[in-house]
């Protein structure tokens, strides 16, 4: 019997199913200034289901309750490599549990889903990959190399998980990444980049009856409001057409004048400041100097004008620019093999729409990254998330991740 086939013995889809479920229970919203609204008890789970199955474990303390779980087999010697399967454990709001067909964290069972905040993002991909790397032990197996898995914290707002991983010791060992988030079972190996730009106009403040007497900032803003499709035309010119990714786009999601904290707003005050937010969504083909040549330009184009007005912006939460990765790389090679042994079909490839951890790796180490992973892409953050839960299926999705 091949090593692959004891490893595969060990694999029982009714425990993927389960271990799934037990993670959607655990709720890790995060919620600041909420004590323990954060990752800490889903994490704590899985660093004891590690331990249970004779794996070693390392904790990074990222944040206060927002821990790191890493866990491993083999170790990565010269000429060899090493292998991160990559999940987070925070999930985004459940918004109105009332509004639920049944409880967000009930992780009800129906149908042949599995219901829950968190069910396709993505504690059923986390799930795949633990149990992937518990096969290996549990068959005795070891890997030429070492194989990794990352349970991160905040995925889902500032990657501050992710962002440590890459600067730790573990983080510096990895060659490549396989991302378990829901893509609906493709190969994609393309990711649109986003960039929050958070533009400040500043003015002069003044009385609403006497405009004259001051500088209104909300004009500036909407210089930019019109301004934004010509920017959408610049940026599409300069990425390169993708045929699995839309095209880049400018959406304005926030709007304040003035900013929280900065005064609150009425009606009869022109505020000195106003502040809006721009979600540039990006395809592979433009540099992050690129991106802040046109947000300076749209910024200059404000002020043109409008004399006493400063537009000024800023990144929140950095830059994380598209990907691409090369059907040549080791890793597409492997997932490519491995997707036509357990469906006896090539593979069904597409881009991933928004923007996932393996941005920061692909960015600051370099490596390859494959997103794969169970779920249907549109139903992450909605009422009623689910992901398919029968046996047949977990199980295909898992070999399509795994082999």
């Amino acid at each position: 019997m091949s090593q692959l086939s004891r490893i595969f013995e060990r694999i029982n889809a009714e425990e993927v199913v389960e271990l799934t479920r037990s993670l959607v229970r655990i709720p890790s919203v995060y919620r600041p200034g909420e004590a323990g609204a954060n990752e800490a008890e889903a994490a704590a789970f899985v660093e004891a289901w590690f331990r249970r199955e004779g794996l070693p474990v390392e904790i990074q303390e990222v944040a206060p309750g927002r821990p790191n779980v890493l866990s491993w087999i083999g170790e990565k010697g010269p000429g060899q490599r090493c292998l991160l399967l990559e999940g987070h454990t925070d999930v985004v709001t459940e918004g109105d549990p009332h509004a639920w067909t049944s409880p967000p964290f009930a992780a009800e069972m129906r149908d042949g889903r599995i219901y829950g905040r968190g069910a396709a993002d993505m504690k059923s991909g986390l799930a795949a990959a633990m149990i992937a790397l518990a096969a290996f032990k549990r068959a005795g197996v070891t890997p030429k190399g070492k194989l990794l898995v990352g349970a991160l914290a905040d995925e889902e707002d500032a990657m501050i998980g992710v962002r440590h991983l890459v600067k730790s010791a573990a983080g510096r060992e990895l060659d490549a990444a396989i991302i378990c988030e829901p893509e609906e079972n493709e190969l994609c190996l393309e990711q649109r980049g986003v960039v929050w730009a958070r533009i400040r106009a500043r003015g002069k403040m003044a009385h609403g009856a006497m405009p004259e007497a001051g500088v209104n900032p909300i004009t500036a803003l909407g210089v930019i409001l019109r301004g934004t499709p010509g920017l959408e035309k610049r940026l599409r010119r300069q990425c390169e057409k993708s045929r699995y990714l839309k095209p880049p786009t400018v959406t304005p999601t926030i709007i304040h004048a003035p900013p929280r904290g900065v005064g609150a707003p009425q009606s009869n005050v022109i505020p000195a400041l106003a502040e809006m937010t721009l979600d540039v969504r990006l395809t592979p083909g433009i540099t992050a100097d690129g991106v802040q040549a046109e947000l300076d330009a749209l910024c200059r184009e404000a002020e043109a004008g409008l004399p006493g007005v400063k537009v000024e912006w800023e990144s929140v939460n950095a830059f994380r620019l598209a990907t691409k990765v090369d059907k040549s790389e080791p890793v597409v090679k492997a997932m490519i093999h491995g997707v036509k042994k357990a469906t006896g079909k090539p593979p069904r490839y597409g881009g991933v729409p928004g923007s996932t951890d393996g941005t920061i790796l692909r960015m600051e180490l370099g490596i390859p990254i494959v997103t794969c992973g169970p779920g249907n892409r549109l139903i992450p953050h909605q009422v009623d998330e689910y992901v398919e839960g029968t046996k047949s299926s977990m199980q295909r999705r898992f070999t399509q991740q795994h082999l």
